[in-house]
């Protein structure tokens, strides 16, 4: 850790390694809280948690600016857990092990979690900092951001009542995001008939994959390697029909799968020739996918499958459940409007589940899309669960803040700032719906390959981003 400590900004970076210092997967933030917490009471901070473990801190006017405009700063103490096949990192106890290469900071072999962990180091550095000038601040600092935004969701309206806001947990240097898509999560799940078995098994697995945001990559044709097993299996049962034993692929619905397998009752030798000629087309299509690999191996005996009847409902579900850019938008060019994400397939005792993420800068979509899925469920036989729903952020081209965060990006950068909205959830949408009132900014430094092993945060980024957000703050003007 003293490797990134070192680095410039060193209050932003001593704070990363900090938090890089404490797991905190979603779900399992308590840890993280009760070392800010301490933190902040060490330095006389008042402190807030609500009882769904949100945090709020507090910091008077430093003097002078006694009688500006009340500014949060906002950002997510959770972070995605995702790591490379041979890694044994343990998220629930490992610290992140970082290194720094060619200008930018790495984990190793899992995510870092610079999304949104740099964001919260700058809140803090600010927080704690006693050379930083900036008007009554709050640090609003959420749970369960990642998967659901069940933080956000539980977050009391009376801890918004400041008139801006400013979130940290957006990913690309030199822009100012002032919108984001809606999201809401949609589960499938299809009853399996099981019956014994005896005969041979064999386990067919696709990685190698890059994974990835399934907001912000999603329309950067990365392959989803539960939709490439599924064609790899609906190949194969084309040829000769199958059982399906399990099915494993993808751990959330917020993340591209990079690594899916099956377990089928098919002899070894038969199913690695079957699947020899599908995965050269595979592999042919998907070239950008330079460490693709699809391989049959050995699998322990099979007690039970699936039968052939629900084997074939299972993959031809699969198969239809759309993945990918569903549509761009027609009011901001280049920007995806709606899209989803088959995040996770499991086999369960309930049965062959599909879990899946929509999102839309619209409301009316997703609504269109769940109908969608409620008619795919009943011609399959299979239940759907719609759950996690929440709204985007609108975009405000007259916001004041905007206007002197705009101010702020061109003094520093040497031009006027590319004004962008995000095809991913940020708090700001459910924030916005609590509290209308809210003038709200969001930005940060460049991060690449965010909820994949390869994540990485850009070190001059960092250092821009900071000197941004510190002259923004002391410009807040009186109230």
């Amino acid at each position: 850790m003293s490797k990134i400590e070192q680095l410039q900004p060193q209050p932003v970076w001593q704070w990363f390694a900090r938090l890089c210092a404490v797991p905190r997967p979603t779900f399992h933030e308590q840890a993280v809280r009760e070392m800010l917490v301490q933190a902040a009471q060490q330095r006389g901070l008042k402190t807030d948690v609500d009882a769904k473990g949100n945090l709020r801190i507090c910091k008077p006017a430093t003097p002078g600016m006694e009688n500006c405009v009340p500014v949060a700063i906002q950002a997510h103490m959770d972070m995605v857990v995702q790591k490379g096949a041979d890694s044994l990192h343990d998220f629930l106890r490992d610290p992140i092990q970082t290194r720094i290469e060619d200008g930018w900071v790495w984990a190793n072999n899992t995510t870092l979690g610079a999304d949104n962990g740099i964001g919260l180091a700058m809140g803090l550095a600010v927080l704690f900092a006693d050379d930083v000038a900036h008007p009554e601040l709050t640090l609003i600092i959420t749970v369960e951001e990642e998967i659901g935004m069940g933080g956000a969701e539980a977050l009391s309206a009376d801890w918004l009542q400041m008139p801006y806001l400013i979130n940290l947990d957006t990913e690309e240097a030199g822009e100012i995001f002032i919108g984001c898509a809606g999201g809401r999560d949609a589960s499938l799940t299809l009853p399996l008939d099981w019956q014994s078995n005896q005969a041979p098994a064999c386990t067919i697995r696709v990685s190698g994959l890059r994974g990835g945001h399934s907001g912000i990559d999603i329309d950067k044709n990365h392959a989803n390697a539960n939709v490439l097993l599924a064609r790899v299996l609906a190949s194969l049962y084309a040829q000769k029909p199958f059982a399906l034993g399990s099915w494993q692929g993808g751990e959330l619905r917020n993340v591209i799968t990079r690594e899916a397998q099956a377990v089928i009752v098919m002899d070894e030798a038969a199913a690695r020739a079957a699947v020899k000629p599908i995965a050269a087309v595979i592999a042919a299509e998907w070239a950008e996918e330079t460490q693709l690999c699809i391989e049959v191996l050995p699998a322990e005996s099979l007690l039970q499958a699936a039968t052939l009847s629900c084997t074939r409902k299972a993959l031809d579900l699969l198969a239809a459940v759309p993945n990918g850019v569903m549509r761009m938008s027609a009011e901001f060019t280049g920007i995806v409007e709606t899209s989803s994400n088959i995040g996770e397939v499991t086999t369960s005792a309930e049965g062959f589940q599909i879990n899946c993420l929509m999102r839309s800068l619209l409301e009316t979509p997703k609504d269109e899309f769940s109908l969608r899925l409620a008619a795919l469920a009943r011609l399959a036989g299979a239940h759907l669960d719609l759950t996690a729903d929440f709204p985007g952020w609108a975009p405000n081209a007259d916001s004041p803040l905007l206007k002197l965060t705009s101010d702020m990006f061109a003094r520093h950068y040497g031009k006027q700032p590319p004004l962008q909205i995000i095809h991913a959830g940020l708090e700001c949408g459910i924030l916005s719906g609590k509290a209308p009132h809210l003038d709200m900014v969001s930005f940060g430094p460049t991060i690449r390959a965010a909820h994949s092993p390869e994540e990485r945060v850009e070190i001059a980024a960092v250092a821009e981003c900071w000197a941004v957000l510190l002259d923004l703050l002391k410009s807040i003007p009186s109230r």
